[in-house]
């Protein structure tokens, strides 16, 4: 009965115990035409026309959906989480870092 006391005073003593951490359990879903709205502009992927961005996107879609729970469940948390630093959130990023992730 102590010990039952213990951890119970232990976890709740410690909030980072208690947390809880999400874990993508499906691929994201993003706006695609946002990911690709300024293609060509500023420099950015200068030449290449928005619909190539589009079919790039719509590829690695499909390819995160097929292979999703193949990658480490923490690191589609991270890959999904730091695809959205900077911009709209893109298919290609998840997936490029989840590439780069696998052991």
């Amino acid at each position: 009965m102590l010990a039952a006391g213990i951890v119970l005073l232990a976890i709740s003593g410690n909030p980072a115990a208690a947390a809880i951490i999400p874990i993508a359990d499906s691929p994201p879903r993003f706006d695609i035409s946002a990911a690709c709205r300024d293609v060509g502009k500023s420099g950015v992927d200068v030449g290449r026309p928005a619909s190539a961005c589009q079919a790039d996107e719509e590829r690695a879609r499909a390819e995160l959906t097929a292979r999703w729970h193949k990658f480490q469940p923490s690191a589609r948390t991270t890959c999904v989480e730091s695809a959205s630093f900077g911009g709209p959130p893109s298919y290609v990023e998840v997936l490029t870092c989840l590439e780069m992730k696998k052991p």
